[in-house]
């Protein structure tokens, strides 16, 4: 047989396609992980975060996260809240995440170690006073 250039062509125009056809069937076999499930809703009220944010700016030296061998020690401000609640939230896997409504009178939580896994997860913590919404978040690794 004899291999002239349109044989070539022919043969490179196949394998290029096999393997557009392998990439499609390896795209849809894997799963895709959003970081929040509903992040349109949430980018369009994001203005009110930013203000929450801004409400709990003076407070923000008072949360501390630390660890220890079998718990995770968040301690707050004291805070008359009407509602509140933290959430530690695992960007890799939403099937992680833990979240917890607190009581407002206690100022140190304690939660056990082994209901978190290995990685970085984003402590969110959320109260609500007198109509008016705070918001802290803080980056913390599990070893």
């Amino acid at each position: 047989m004899k291999w002239n250039w349109g044989t070539k062509i022919f043969i490179a125009i196949i394998l290029f396609m096999s393997l557009i056809i392998g990439f499609v069937i390896a795209s849809f076999q894997h799963t895709v992980n959003l970081v929040e499930k509903d992040y349109y809703p949430k980018g369009q009220v994001y203005q009110s975060r930013l203000d929450e944010i801004k409400n709990a700016v003076t407070l923000r030296d008072s949360f501390t996260i630390e660890k220890n061998a079998t718990s995770v020690v968040l301690t707050l401000p004291e805070i008359n809240a009407d509602t509140a609640s933290i959430n530690f939230f695992r960007p890799s896997g939403n099937e992680f995440d833990r979240i917890y409504d607190i009581s407002t009178g206690d100022t140190i939580y304690e939660f056990a170690m082994n209901e978190f896994i290995r990685g970085k997860y984003k402590v969110k913590v959320f109260w609500k006073s007198d109509g008016k919404g705070y918001y802290f978040e803080r980056d913390f690794f599990i070893d």
